[in-house]
């Protein structure tokens, strides 16, 4: 991993930083009498381990006095293991969860680091904030870059993944990317999802090595969603650090097996996203259900030839995805890693220790070391000889504090949800070519899965003075096509803001014919429409006259996230308009 030791030091800083708001409340622990799993031979041992300031400073067979203030906590012969390391999570919304609710769900599962695969990098730095404020795993930020049409683009607009086809613009993507301090890049390298059939655009390799030289350059590491042979051979070729999906459209060749070990590739297969249950086959029927099986096969295969081959194996889920849930994931995935060839001490080891080398981390946590990071699990059974055993976790240790314990959070969760801050008055003049009045890059939302609508801001001249920003839209040949520019209420829209003193919304506003406002706040939304016409005119919104669906409840006025402005219209059709000196207002002012 070239540059990867620079990068290190600044990620321990910032992690030191971070965590000190929850590290100031940890207690020093002395655990007596764990049969400690060494992740680096495979060995097990009786020992005695000390944890002081978030950092092991002694393991021996027998530490005699405890120091002053040290708990002393008696394993009675449970396993004592690293914290587990999820390479490939997406901290989504999904089945109502929460950053907090999955923070919970990973803990009491084992997982002390995880990725986070699915964020703004906008958004880090306020994220980083308020995982500091409560009780979570380490969070690992990866930005996410895509080719135009490719995988990962088909929900989302550019402030989540940027899209690059050439180097050249590979290179300022990167650049524009690093100004937000990401933990690592992630490639949507592949057309291909979850290996059903070529359905998207590819990278080509020019503008894949140069997302990952300017990348390994500023130290970061690099990721590839990559789930076919050639694209692994792509990935190796690039050199990516990791390929964090199972190849699964043919056997592997021996070709693709020398680059991937010539390279130090590490694999990460992401079983439990593809795993195969009786009542979704069934669903399928039997053409696609033989397609899911033979996929299988060659995931199978695949992962026997590395493992021969000696290509170190990393552990992560894709859970937040397609219903993979936060936490069980994990487990199973270990499951299935044995299930798939692997021994359950290999499968331990990929999870700690090679998913923290992949993560560039190794010097930090991974295995239990003196010096290391004091995330380690108790376990009461012997996982390295079934890994089902670690199903009996019996507590979890943060920087050596314990946050679980029977298995679960034994410690006080902080809010679901950041505390609002004030909103201002003015949402966007547009006098800022790239952002809102309020810090924010502007986005838009456009309908799912390719082919999309197409919409287009530009910042404009008002003959009156000022700027204005214009925007037009073409809609897809699809059904209820829609296109709407957002303008978040703070970067990404991550933060909330308590716009409940204000009446309303005001804006200036030309264009061709009906618009809707929208506003958004926790799971709920509710809309507004206005006529507009060619001429300038100036449009209150007041909140009353917003309305949304009964079922998801009213939009919380106090912890409002982002509003947009745009249309549904017919398939084929295209509209325009302009607005200028988006705010918040009060009637009696």
């Amino acid at each position: 991993m070239p540059g990867l030791q620079n990068w290190r030091a600044i990620s321990l800083t910032v992690t030191v930083l971070l965590t000190a708001n929850f590290a100031a409340s940890a207690q020093d622990v002395l655990i007596r009498d764990a049969k400690v799993f060494d992740v680096t031979s495979g060995d097990v041992r009786t020992l005695d381990v000390l944890a002081e300031d978030g950092r092991f400073t002694k393991i021996e067979e027998s530490i005699e006095a405890a120091p002053e203030g040290v708990k002393v906590i008696d394993a009675d012969g449970k396993a004592l293991l690293p914290g587990l390391i999820d390479v490939h999570t997406h901290w989504t919304g999904m089945n109502g969860a929460t950053r907090a609710s999955i923070a919970v769900d990973l803990l009491e599962a084992g997982v002390t680091t995880a990725t986070d695969f699915h964020s703004s990098p906008e958004a880090f730095e306020d994220m980083r904030a308020y995982h500091a404020g409560i009780v979570s795993p380490h969070v690992f930020y990866a930005a996410r870059m895509s080719v135009p049409y490719g995988h990962g683009t088909a929900w989302t607009d550019e402030r989540v993944t940027k899209t690059v086809f050439s180097a050249r613009e590979a290179d300022a993507a990167v650049e524009d990317i690093l100004a937000f301090k990401p933990d690592a890049i992630k490639v949507f390298a592949d057309g291909w999802r979850y290996g059903s059939g070529a359905n998207l655009s590819s990278i080509n390799l020019d503008a894949f090595s140069a997302i990952v030289g300017v990348a390994h350059e500023a130290g970061l590491p690099v990721f590839s969603h990559t789930v076919t042979v050639e694209g692994g051979k792509q990935a190796a070729r690039a050199g990516v650090d990791g390929i964090v999906h199972a190849l699964q459209d043919r056997t592997a060749d021996e070709e693709l097996v020398e680059l991937m070990t010539e390279n130090g590739v590490y694999y990460s297969p992401t079983l439990t996203v593809y795993e195969p249950f009786e009542d979704e086959m069934a669903e399928m029927g039997p053409a696609k259900a033989a397609i899911v099986m033979r996929r299988q096969q060659f995931s199978r295969a695949n992962m026997s030839a590395f493992l021969d081959a000696g290509v170190k194996v990393a552990m992560g889920t894709d859970q937040g995805i397609d219903n993979n849930p936060f936490g069980e994931a994990d487990l199973r995935e270990m499951e299935l890693m044995v299930d798939f060839g692997l021994t359950p001490s290999e499968a331990l080891t990929a999870a700690t220790l090679h998913s923290a080398e992949l993560l560039g981390l190794s010097d930090d946590r991974g295995s239990i070391e003196v010096g290391k990071r004091a995330d380690f699990i108790l376990v009461a059974g012997e996982p390295w000889k079934d890994i089902s055993e670690l199903r009996s976790l019996d507590r979890v240790f943060l920087d050596g504090r314990e946050v679980v314990a029977d298995a679960k959070l034994s410690v006080d969760q902080g809010a679901v949800m950041p505390d609002a801050r004030p909103a201002g008055r003015m949402i966007d003049d547009f006098e800022n070519d790239a952002l809102t009045s309020t810090g924010a890059c502007r986005g838009y939302d456009v309908d799912r899965n390719h082919p999309r609508s197409r919409l287009v801001r530009n910042t404009v001249e008002r003959i009156e003075g000022g700027m204005a920003l214009h925007v037009s839209a073409d809609l897809t040949l699809k059904e209820d096509p829609f296109a709407f520019v957002v303008l978040p209420l703070s970067p990404a829209g991550f933060l909330p803001v308590d716009a409940a003193r204000f009446d309303g919304v005001r804006l200036d506003v030309r264009g061709q014919g009906p618009i809707k406002m929208k506003i958004g706040g926790g799971p709920s939304e509710a809309e507004s429409a206005f006529e507009t016409t060619k001429n300038w005119k100036t449009v209150e919104l007041p909140f009353e006259g917003f309305a949304g669906e009964p079922e998801a409840g009213p939009v919380d006025l106090a912890a409002l996230h982002w509003l947009s402005i745009g249309r549904h219209d017919e398939p084929g059709t295209d509209f325009w308009f302009e607005l200028d000196n988006v705010e918040f207002y009060k009637s009696a002012e």
